[in-house]
Order: structure tokens, then C-alpha cells, then sequence
């Protein structure tokens, strides 16, 4: 006579831990991936950024089905960088002029020089031409 099984009905586990990596599909606990279950419904905090403590609950296969953020972790190297970002990036408007005039010139530059020096030449004449165009107009129409 064969014998009948019964399903086993297995609880979800509970898990707290820190937030090692975070990916579209799913988030990566004590060295393990566990995606993210589509039949969560929204009990899934999807903002959990590394060094987050959250707390878990896996289905028994190891999906998944509720992710809460307990904890957020400090954002200090974020904080510390922004000023010295945007003092970087504080460019006066010749120094922009400048700037794009090299970036639009190097392409052409690159195209027509024969070597590394004529391409410096080549570079210099159009960003110098771009530059002036760009904070004093059109250098024709002024007559330069």
C-alpha cells in the first residue's frame, strides 16, 4: 500500500541584519541573495540601502515576503563630500567657455592631426576659436 504524504507547512523565518548589497530583484543578508517574492503586495521596503539594519520575513524557500527598515545606516561619507563636489564644480564662465571648447574641439582635433603635437596645435587653434565664440560671439561678424 503507498503511503500518503502530507504537505509540511513550514513558517516563515524572521530575520534582522544588516544590508549588504541591494539590487532591482532582491537584497543580499549574512552573504546570501534573497529576491524579492511578487506576491509580497507592498510589505516590501524597497529604500534599504547598504549598511541598513532591516528586518526580514523569508519564506521557507528563501523569498522575500516583508522587508522593514529598522535602522538607517549614517550617511557620513555622502555628507562630506558634497561640499568638496560643488566646489569642483564652481566654474566662473570663462573657465566653462573653456571647457566646452575643448570638449567640442578634441573629436575635430583628433581627426586631422598626424601626431601628438600637431593635435595639441590643432586642439589649441579650435578651443581658443570655440572659447571666443562662446563668451564674445561670432568672431567673423566682429571682424577678428
Amino acid at each position: 500500500m503507498a503511503r500518503q504524504t502530507q504537505p509540511t507547512q513550514q513558517t516563515p523565518r524572521q530575520l534582522t541584519a544588516t544590508v549588504e548589497a541591494v539590487n532591482e530583484r532582491g537584497i543580499k543578508l549574512n552573504g546570501e541573495w534573497h529576491n524579492y517574492s511578487r506576491f509580497a503586495d507592498g510589505a516590501i521596503d524597497r529604500t534599504a540601502q547598504v549598511g541598513d539594519t532591516v528586518q526580514v520575513e523569508l519564506t521557507s524557500t528563501g523569498w522575500v515576503r516583508a522587508l522593514t527598515v529598522v535602522q538607517r545606516a549614517p550617511q557620513q561619507n555622502s555628507a562630506a563630500a558634497a561640499p568638496a563636489v560643488s566646489a569642483a564644480r564652481a566654474l566662473d564662465a570663462e573657465q566653462y567657455a573653456r571647457l566646452r571648447a575643448v570638449e567640442i574641439a578634441s573629436p575635430v582635433a583628433a581627426q586631422y592631426a598626424q601626431s601628438a603635437g600637431e593635435y595639441l596645435q590643432t586642439l589649441a587653434a579650435l578651443a581658443n576659436w570655440i572659447a571666443l565664440y562662446i563668451t564674445d560671439g561670432d568672431p567673423l561678424e566682429n571682424g577678428r
